[in-house]
């Protein structure tokens, strides 16, 4: 029988390295255009949130194939801080509109 849980909670954190290769590629691309270094282009609030958003994701996924206790805190509260970050640069958008 298949275990749902784990096909899902194991998908979450797939989905979150395809999100955050995918955001790699577009920034380098990107840099590349423009002649900047990725480092500056990353630096932008447009990266940072698809990035942000994949280290949630990340989090939660082994979060939750985690079977240890701690590592599932220590999972979450890794996920909690990338959460902070995102809303960080939310606000900061609403500010600047």
């Amino acid at each position: 029988m298949i275990d749902w849980y784990n096909v899902f909670a194991n998908f979450l954190w797939i989905l979150a390295l395809s999100l955050a290769l995918a955001t790699l590629s577009f920034a380098r691309w990107e840099a590349h255009m423009r002649g900047e270094k990725l480092k500056d282009e990353l630096n932008q609030d447009r990266w940072q949130l698809p990035l942000n958003s994949a280290g949630i994701l990340f989090c939660t996924g082994l979060a939750a194939t985690s079977t240890v206790l701690w590592e599932r805190i220590l999972w979450l509260i890794l996920g909690i801080l990338f959460l902070v970050q995102v809303g960080a640069i939310i606000l900061n958008r609403r500010k600047s509109e």
